[in-house]
């Protein structure tokens, strides 16, 4: 009786960890707005609401895109977004500053990407459909470029008295015979000192190739090699990151602790084989099998648990509600 309630307890722990987590990836943020009036108030909530819920749709369909250059593509444009509606967030009384973001750029990639997953349904490789497919993801490129000429626009009076500033600042050290415009940047001075221009531009700086930065698991995997991929081309945003890891603890736990009872394979949506490892629990077979699935899970890089799993997961669960 006290296994049975472990055995529960730990489950509840485990789903509802996930279902938390799940709650806060996806919720809407509600916006400060006290101090404005109730219909304007009212009014940019609805165009914040509308522009999160558009990026979150743009965020799940990028997850179960088979097509990996346009995968990437909006991998790009979700992060111009995803900054541009944390400002928003921070400064709400910018919002209608960016009604050219929420009521067009955006709503039309929506568009674009449903009108892209319609033609990958129908399976036709014509000219014309391979053409069209080619039109819609050099579209998506151009709207990139217009999501930040949006968020360049909202930062205008931003920039515009920063750029203020700096050029007071100029002119009055060059009232105190400070000329900012002729410094030799990178030369050292007679202290020691490197010069630094205020004004780099056009002057070109030697210094020391940036070296890559790669997260832990990263550097060695299959074989032994360095994985040398690109932020770009990495299976999944950085900022996912933790829920697959947390995926992939849960996954190991299931299986270690409760694998008998098939409780792995249940989690990730396998549900015949986790109904014959629970016919077998009688048996120490699915035990053992279990034990080592779930060492398996704990000691498998992060990228490699996302392709073989997470990710597999979500084209089954795809192809399930197509049927």
């Amino acid at each position: 009786m006290d296994y049975l309630i472990v055995i529960l307890i730990t489950v509840s722990v485990i789903f509802g960890g996930k279902a938390f987590w799940d709650w806060k990836k996806n919720r809407t943020p509600r916006l400060d707005l006290k101090e404005l009036e109730a219909e304007r108030a009212q009014y940019l909530q609805e165009n914040f609401d509308k522009a999160t819920a558009d990026y979150n749709y743009l965020e799940t369909a990028r997850e179960n895109l088979s097509d990996r250059e346009l995968s990437i593509q909006l991998r790009r444009m979700q992060r111009t977004a995803k900054d541009l509606l944390n400002h928003l967030e921070k400064n709400p009384e910018r919002i209608a500053l960016a009604y050219k973001f929420i009521d067009y750029y955006q709503d039309r990639a929506v568009k674009i990407v449903k009108q892209y997953q319609e033609l990958e349904e129908t399976h036709l490789s014509t000219d014309k459909v391979q053409n069209l497919k080619a039109r819609m993801k050099q579209t998506l490129v151009a709207l990139n470029e217009a999501y930040q000429d949006q968020f360049e626009h909202i930062l205008n009076d931003q920039i515009i008295s920063a750029d203020a500033a700096l050029t007071v600042m100029e002119q009055q050290l060059n009232a105190e015979g400070i000329d900012t415009k002729t410094i030799e940047v990178g030369k050292v001075d007679e202290y020691g000192n490197v010069r630094i221009d205020t004004d780099l531009q056009g002057q070109p700086m030697e210094m020391e190739p940036q070296r890559k930065f790669f997260p832990q698991g990263m550097q060695k995997r299959r074989r032994g090699e360095i994985d040398a991929m690109p932020e770009d081309l990495l299976p999944f945003p950085e900022e996912d990151r933790p829920q697959i890891v947390q995926t992939k603890l849960i996954q190991s736990a299931l299986a270690m602790f409760l694998g008998s009872f098939g409780a792995h394979k249940f989690y990730q949506g396998k549900t015949l084989q986790g109904v014959i490892y629970f016919l077998l629990s009688w048996t120490t077979l699915p035990m053992w099998v279990s034990l080592v699935e779930g060492i398996r899970y704990l000691f498998m890089p992060v990228e490699d648990f996302y392709e073989q799993y997470v990710k597999k997961n979500k084209r089954r669960n795809k192809n399930g509600r197509r049927r």
